[in-house]
């Protein structure tokens, strides 16, 4: 045998003599096992904490996404949190319930699918447009739950709740019918949010506010009737010049003091005082005096104007409002009851009834005794039409074309709305607003913020209109006189109808062969046939915040939904739960944020900034990513977020790997497991870390703050871990005899990092952890569901506050040996740490010397160097190879407290464990010889 040969026979025997971590579990898992882990940790684990006792009990109501669009970043946000908080509560010993809901009603999904069909509604009956709708919101539904189910949310996918289910439907009547019986529902014809776009009323919260919308704002007069003011005109400010045809009144404020002025360009004007200058700012007036002045707003009450553009009809009154302000305009208003909510309260006390001349999509409708504006779209080419008519009559002052102020806007066709009046179904809001306040005080709110938010939308609120003009929805069960249109809504009458559709569906409402007869109550036999029904259905929101009747049992423990759903889920589930129960629907409200673009902007289609789910490269990524973000603002989404969420979980992975590489030999239930007390203090320091992060990663998944248990699970990962103890023990564990106790020591401490490791990590990454626990246990270490199914609670006698803060002053230490070490490889005279040996002089008198001396045989493996003196005197000169550095570890008047000095060490390498104790070149040192010896190599 050649010189060459004996060599790496020698070496390859020494390699093989050294225990390195072995281990089946792969570095990535093979696409081949996800399907029946993904099984095992959402079907399987949620029907096994289901056979738990009932109690305690854990139920978090899903708050219903709408079933009408892919899933995006915001949905992934809201399910995967859910989903965390079902797993804290499973670990917690509580028995979850969550069935996952869809919201499948309303107008975008019947657009949406009008539009798939290409086909306008008015060519299709009212169940040909039930049935597009019900197919498309169907076939999302599933797309969705697959997207949800794939990125690991556990919940009865197979029995969810959905708006459209014939139970759901009855069930949401009855409420109807409960609010009702306490004369919370009534119909009147006045103004309400409209969207000509849509076709149908809105309700508050589906509006949003167009900051820069444009108006051609006008200033018009009217001419005064009384013989007192003989050519006298009252000039009023609109933004909506379109609504002029429907005024009924002028309003002034009771306490303003008001001037009659001569214009040249425009004759005898009545204007507020304090808006003359603004006026005359405009240059409309040319020259002008004031022929009277302080004219009380009172005195004007009972004088009467004509219309301009209806001369023949009656003057209209002059009266006084509260809202009247001299901040614009002209401090006179323009009442249209039938275009203005404020209007038509004030108007109604003057038994003035509201007049709105414009159908469902914005156009002007014969009831308007202007022919010329008939079918005029009445915001735009309508609105230009009455200002060229205004002008004929010389009635116009001034027009801004370009007036930019905040408006309405309807949130789905992102189109203006207008103020119309119609005859609507309310609930009376006011009624029950107080009381409602009055239960969030019972109410946890996360963050407390919420209950403000919510308070305050509720408050604002004294009336709901809840019903829509489209088909796909839950109809209003109210039947109208043929001739009349008086409605009949009675608890009779309603519950009439609830049973018929129990029987047959609420399409039966929208079917023309099946007569209305069906559905008048015995009660109005006799005018059976005097009876209409009309399709109006409930507003979605009625729809979905009446989801907490499908619960078994009310409050829910939580409702979790973005901050948004203050003016929207949240608020409608408050409102018909305290309408028809008299109290809140949870016990807990939590809020998240919207997820943003790197630049902190709102993702949209337009905008081409939306990142989808699937930029992430698998779930666990994503979980990571949702764990990690701080939910209760808004979060930013970049490609450095995507990055470190795909790192964290490489770490996470390799941690686990690399632990059961070094416990595939171990085995806790026999012998293998060394007592505390005979643990190296480097491992009762692990040992203290691992009680610490798990004690507070623990308290921070109760307390739903996932972001901060993310972040110490991260940071114990790289600092406690990675940087230290699994990279301190490396050299013990491969290179020392199998069943030392030293060894046996450190696979002790790495299987309870192990168990406490993936239990902090089993609400994020259930997939990794399960992958982890099937490996472990075809390895032979003894495993349960536990660790899956309970919290892994922490030995007492593991925190060890003293010896804690004796390891603060050996890191400390060991920071200035890491600079040593540097200084040393710049130099060029090392590469590794184990290349060094260190000494260590602590000053007489000081406490570091009695630690020094108790960690004196455990330094070399905690600095991972070749050697280390304490003690033995040192001069403070640095010489060749070596580095000094005067450090204080502790608060003493010297401010020094030991000098520790760095050089290459003296050894040679050993060949088997690398560490420089060898006496000569290629032999190797002392404890390998010995463990050779054992071997018989």
């Amino acid at each position: 045998m050649t010189a060459s040969s004996s060599l790496r026979a020698l070496q390859g025997s020494l390699k093989s003599s050294l225990l390195l971590p072995t281990t089946a579990f792969p570095s990535r898992r093979p696409p081949s096992a996800a399907a029946a882990l993904l099984k095992k940790t959402t079907i399987e684990l949620y029907n096994r904490q289901r056979s738990r006792p009932p109690t305690p009990a854990f139920t978090l109501h899903d708050g219903p996404p709408y079933a009408n669009g892919e899933l995006h970043m915001g949905h992934a946000l809201n399910k995967i949190l859910k989903d965390l908080v079902n797993r804290t509560e499973i670990l917690s010993g509580n028995r979850v319930s969550y069935v996952p809901g869809w919201d499948c009603h309303g107008l975008p999904i019947e657009l949406k699918a009008l539009q798939n069909a290409k086909l306008k509604a008015s060519q299709l009956s009212p169940l040909e447009t039930r049935k597009l709708a019900r197919d498309l919101a169907t076939k999302t539904i599933e797309d969705q739950k697959a997207g949800f189910r794939e990125w690991g949310v556990m919940g009865e996918w197979d029995n969810p709740y959905k708006t459209m289910d014939k139970s759901y439907e009855v069930r949401q009547l009855e409420v109807f019918k409960e609010m009702l019986k306490k004369g919370l529902i009534y119909r009147r014809f006045k103004p309400v949010y409209w969207s000509p776009s849509s076709g149908t009323a809105l309700a508050e919260a589906e509006l949003e506010y167009n900051e820069n919308h444009l108006s051609k704002a006008t200033f018009i007069k009217f001419p005064i009737v009384d013989a007192e003011w003989e050519g006298l005109s009252a000039v009023i400010w609109t933004t909506t010049p379109w609504t002029i045809p429907a005024n009924k009144a002028i309003a002034v404020g009771k306490d303003m003091l008001y001037s009659v002025i001569e214009s040249a360009n425009h004759g005898k004007l009545l204007v507020a005082n304090e808006r003359l200058a603004y006026l005359e700012a405009t240059g409309v007036l040319g020259d002008w005096s004031t022929i009277r002045e302080d004219i009380p707003g009172s005195d004007l009450i009972g004088y009467h104007y004509t219309h301009p553009l209806l001369p023949e009809t009656s003057p209209h009154p002059i009266f006084t409002a509260d809202f009247v302000t001299a901040d614009s305009g002209t401090g006179l208003v323009h009442m249209a009851p039938g275009h203005g909510m404020d209007d038509y309260l004030v108007c109604l006390k003057h038994d003035i009834q509201p007049f709105s001349p414009v159908n469902a999509y914005g156009k002007y409708t014969d009831e308007l005794p202007i022919p010329s504006l008939h079918d005029l779209d009445a915001p735009t080419a309508g609105g230009a039409a009455v200002l060229e008519l205004l002008e004929a009559t010389n009635s116009v002052l001034h027009v801004n074309p370009k007036y930019k102020h905040k408006y309405p806007y309807d949130w789905r066709t992102k189109k203006p709305i207008m103020i119309r009046a119609t005859a609507q179904w309310f609930a009376d809001v006011s009624q029950i607003k107080a009381p409602a306040i009055e239960s969030l005080e019972e109410v946890k709110f996360t963050p407390d913020v919420g209950r403000h938010r919510l308070s305050a939308f509720v408050k604002a609120r004294s009336e709901w209109c809840i019903s829509r003009q489209r088909v796909w929805g839950v109809p209003i069960p109210a039947l109208y006189h043929k001739d009349t249109d008086d409605a009949l809504l009675t608890e009779e009458s309603v519950s009439y109808i609830i049973n018929k559709i129990s029987e047959l569906g609420t399409d039966a409402w929208f079917d023309p062969s099946i007569p209305t007869t069906t559905f008048v109550p015995p009660s109005q036999a006799d005018t059976a046939n005097d009876w209409i029904r009309k399709s109006d259905t409930m507003d979605v929101w009625f729809d979905s915040g009446t989801s907490w009747k499908s619960l078994p049992s009310t409050p829910a423990d939580l409702y979790l939904e973005g901050s948004d759903q203050a003016r929207g889920w949240f608020q409608s589930s408050l409102l018909t739960s305290l309408s028809a129960t008299s109290s809140a629907p949870f016990k807990h409200v939590l809020t998240h944020g919207f997820v943003l673009d790197k630049h902190g902007k709102k993702m949209s289609k337009s905008l081409g900034n939306v990142v989808a789910p699937s930029t992430f490269p698998s779930p666990e990524t994503l979980r990571f990513w949702v764990a990690a973000a701080d939910f209760s603002k808004d979060i930013s989404l970049s490609p450095q977020a995507v990055a470190t969420a795909t790192e964290s979980l490489r770490k996470a992975r390799n941690t686990i790997r690399f632990l059961l590489g070094i416990l595939s030999d171990f085995s806790p239930a026999d012998t293998n497991a060394v007592e505390y007390d005979r643990l190296k203090k480097i491992d009762r320091i692990a040992l203290h870390q691992l009680h610490h992060v798990a004690t507070q990663v623990r308290t921070a998944y109760l307390s739903y703050s996932f972001g901060r248990a993310a972040t110490m699970i991260a940071a114990y990962t790289s600092a406690n871990l990675s940087a230290f103890y699994l990279d301190v023990i490396k050299d013990r564990v491969y290179s020392s005899a199998a069943n030392s106790p030293e060894r046996r020591a450190a696979q002790t401490v790495a299987w309870e990092i192990y168990k406490h490791y993936t239990n902090m990590l089993t609400p994020i990454v259930p997939m990794l952890v399960e992958e982890a626990r099937q490996h472990a246990i075809e390895s032979g270490l003894k495993l349960t569901d536990v660790e899956t199914m309970e919290w892994m609670i922490p030995q007492a006698q593991w925190e060890n506050g003293s010896l804690a803060q004796e390891w603060d002053m050996i890191r400390t230490l060991h920071d200035a040996v890491k600079r040593g070490f540097e200084s040393l490889k710049k130099r060029g005279e090392v590469k590794v740490s184990l290349e060094c040996q260190v000494e260590v002089v602590p000053l007489a008198g000081v406490r570091l010397g009695s630690v020094l001396e108790k960690w004196r045989d455990e330094l070399e493996e905690a600095w991972i160097v070749s050697g280390v003196s304490v003690g033995e005197g040192v001069e403070a000169k640095e010489e060749d190879s070596e580095v000094a550095e005067e450090v204080k570890v502790e608060d003493e008047a010297t401010g020094v407290n030991a000098m520790v000095v760095v050089r290459k060490a003296r050894g040679k390498k050993c060949p088997r464990c690398w560490v420089y104790k060898a006496a000569m070149e290629g032999e190797v040192c002392g404890r390998c010889a010995k463990v050779l010896e054992t071997l018989g190599v």
